[in-house]
């Protein structure tokens, strides 16, 4: 999700580094459950199930003895039946929502009636990791780095689109806030999931393509397509030698995306923070770190508090390139 500004990230890290687990209630108290579900609203074994398998694991270890956390897959609707789910449940700490960034962002600036609102349908437990995402081009193309792409498409303002996996999703939006930034009008081309686009740009049928990190990597080592620059705030762990849109002065053209961890509305304020504790601890883990990176995922931690803060302001980072884009999903 997320393009943590400076001033975002500051406030992110704030909230990692406050003494957050100090005095935190007694399991007693909180009362927790035996067994509890993580929803995810994705299908199993793809990245978010794989997330939240590995939370499922070692959340445990941070609960009651006994404990048990199963997964719950409730695929369908953008999301929307997992919310439901959540919805349905029991707020007492039984039910929890893996939540990428456009279950709590995205929903409701491309909905006109997404059917929930965050802020009073759900209660947030804690950040959980971020993932990056690249520009790609063919390797037919002339242009070796950026400076040389961007000159390449003001020269050829005819050919300056640009591929993303589906229509409202975060590479479609990284495409109104390059196209911004470099002051050429992009065309989108949209397609039905990442594989075709990819075969597209290999091809050069596009002049780039945006998509995760993990699903570019193996195909830029490859030499069948070139990532010339990441989206990320930094660079990443597995291609260190690419730079940012920021370090090369499109500071505006940058984002991530996100998952977040989050209970029913009404949950009690001693179980939702023995959740985030749980949550924080299973973060902290050398397994996890290790397991997240090679879906390129990075782990991020948060307070409860820290969360509801970053998600007001990631709707009105992501506001104004979604009203550009003229993009509504119902």
């Amino acid at each position: 999700m997320h393009q943590l500004s400076n001033t975002r990230r500051q406030m992110l890290l704030a909230t990692l580094a406050a003494p957050t687990l100090a005095g935190l209630p007694s399991f007693a108290q909180a009362q927790m459950p035996q067994q509890s579900k993580i929803i995810v609203g994705f299908a199993a074994g793809g990245g978010a199930d794989l997330i939240a398998r590995l939370l499922a694991d070692k959340m445990r270890d941070g609960l009651p003895p006994g404990s048990q956390i199963i997964v719950d897959n409730r695929t369908g609707a953008g999301g929307k039946i997992a919310v439901d789910a959540l919805r349905a449940s029991p707020a007492d700490g039984s039910a929890m929502l893996l939540a990428p960034l456009v279950t709590p962002v995205l929903s409701q600036l491309t909905y006109n009636h997404p059917g929930y609102n965050p802020a009073t349908d759900m209660t947030p437990i804690g950040m959980v990791g971020l993932f990056q995402f690249a520009l790609a081009i063919p390797p037919s193309l002339p242009a070796k780095n950026m400076a040389e792409f961007v000159t390449w498409l003001k020269a050829n303002k005819d050919k300056a689109n640009y591929g993303s996996p589906s229509p409202g999703s975060l590479p479609h939006f990284f495409g109104i806030m390059l196209g911004r930034s470099i002051g050429v009008d992009m065309v989108h081309v949209p397609y039905k999931g990442g594989a075709p686009m990819l075969v597209d740009l290999m091809g050069g049928q596009i002049a780039c393509g945006m998509d995760t990190h993990i699903e570019l990597t193996e195909l830029h080592k490859a030499g069948k397509i070139r990532i010339l620059s990441s989206f990320g705030e930094k660079r990443s762990a597995t291609l260190p030698d690419i730079p940012t849109m920021a370090e090369l002065g499109f500071k505006d053209a940058t984002g991530s995306g996100w998952y977040s961890l989050w209970a029913p509305a009404k949950t009690p304020p001693a179980t939702i923070a023995v959740l985030n504790k749980a949550l924080n601890g299973a973060l902290a883990t050398a397994e996890i770190k290790e397991k997240f990176a090679r879906t390129g995922t990075e782990v991020a931690t948060s307070t409860p508090e820290g969360l509801e803060k970053f998600r007001l302001a990631e709707i009105e980072k992501w506001r104004p390139v979604i009203v550009a884009s003229g993009f509504k999903a119902d």
